[in-house]
């Protein structure tokens, strides 16, 4: 195995309530991996820290598990602040840096992170580097903290004029988001009145088959690209209002355009619907009993709607890598320095 291949084909951490994580992978043919904890902005994280198995106290960073080329492991440690990264490191090929997707972020529904996720050639989306969430107008200041912390610059906001006047993203004095309307001025889907779940669903599709064909979104989605590709900070943050449809087909784009499967793609999509549990409960709860069933298909996302896109990518364009070289008008340099900036790890042999 090439020494920069990342040998991980699947690794995710969980974050749980009572503060441990679970770190979770398969590294066929990789030997043992040991499993190091990092702070935010840390390196190698180099440390004496004890090996070990499930449920293991871990120290102050350093090694905190041992395990086998196909393992899991649940680290406990005290209440810290900040987000808990861990790198995994295989006796054979490159290691891999991960943290929960979540942030969990108490004013904000939906902010995850949008990488984490491998290629088809068996690169990686590198985390830290990419955020997708909804509306910011009720942006804490302990959670502003935390979007500083992050390196996020810029925040790039999808909405309307007249949603984001309506819902100014509160980033503190002097912040200001770039907004890049997907709609060009037209009518959210926040702000329609379906007369049935069917008409709520034709008006999803509609809404999702623009995302790729009208003028004002292929120009707000390359603006989107172009900034992933070369942020201010260390990171860069997109939103709509929910986080899920406008958003939804940023990073579908963005990580089709990295080489990520469309199974994973979609799996990614799907997850908004556990992510605005909370957030869907309180928005059923102040709809009139009559028109609930028709707003239903408005509060979550479901594969036909990304389908819609996808369909009129291929309807359009023939193919996805046509969708950005004529759709966005993306050249072969803009895509080599996104993927330089986003993906880690060499290609598979």
């Amino acid at each position: 195995m090439a020494p920069g291949v990342i040998p991980f084909t699947s690794a995710v951490v969980t974050d749980h309530t009572d503060g441990a994580s679970t770190v979770r992978w398969s590294a066929p043919g990789a030997g043992s991996v040991t499993v190091y904890a990092e702070g935010e902005g840390e390196g190698e994280g180099e440390g004496e820290g004890e090996g070990g198995g499930e449920g293991r106290k871990e120290g102050e960073g350093g090694r905190v598990a041992k395990g086998e080329a196909r393992d899991a492991v649940t680290l406990r440690s005290a209440e810290q602040d900040g987000r808990r990264w861990f790198r995994l490191v295989p006796d054979k090929g490159r290691s891999l840096r991960l943290a929960d997707r979540s942030l969990g972020l108490a004013s904000v529904p939906n902010f995850r992170d949008a990488g984490g996720y491998r290629t088809a050639d068996g690169r990686w989306v590198a985390m830290g580097k990419l955020y997708r969430s909804a509306s910011l107008d009720r942006l804490s200041a302990a959670d502003r903290r935390t979007l500083r912390r992050l390196g996020i610059d810029p925040v790039l906001d999808l909405r309307t004029t007249g949603e984001a006047r309506k819902q100014p993203d509160a980033l503190g004095e002097g912040q200001r988001p770039r907004r890049l309307d997907v709609l060009g001025g037209g009518e959210s889907l926040a702000n329609t009145q379906p007369t049935s779940a069917d008409h709520a669903r034709t008006l999803l599709r509609d809404s999702y088959e623009d995302f790729v064909a009208a003028k004002t979104g292929r120009a707000a989605y390359r603006d989107l690209f172009a900034q992933a590709a070369d942020p201010d900070g260390e990171a860069v943050l997109y939103h709509c209002t929910a986080g899920k449809d406008r958003t939804g087909w940023a990073s579908a784009a963005l990580l089709t355009a990295l080489g990520v499967p469309r199974s994973t793609v979609v799996r990614d999509y799907l997850a908004s619907n556990r992510y605005l549990t909370a957030y869907n409960r309180q928005a059923r709860a102040q709809l009139p009993d009559a028109v609930e069933d028709a707003y239903e298909p408005l509060l979550g996302v479901r594969k036909t709607y990304l389908d819609a896109s996808f369909a009129r990518v291929d309807r359009d364009y023939g193919t996805f890598d046509r969708y950005l070289s004529s759709g966005l008008r993306l050249a072969d340099d803009d895509l080599a320095a996104l993927r330089d900036e986003l993906l880690v790890g060499e290609s598979e042999p």
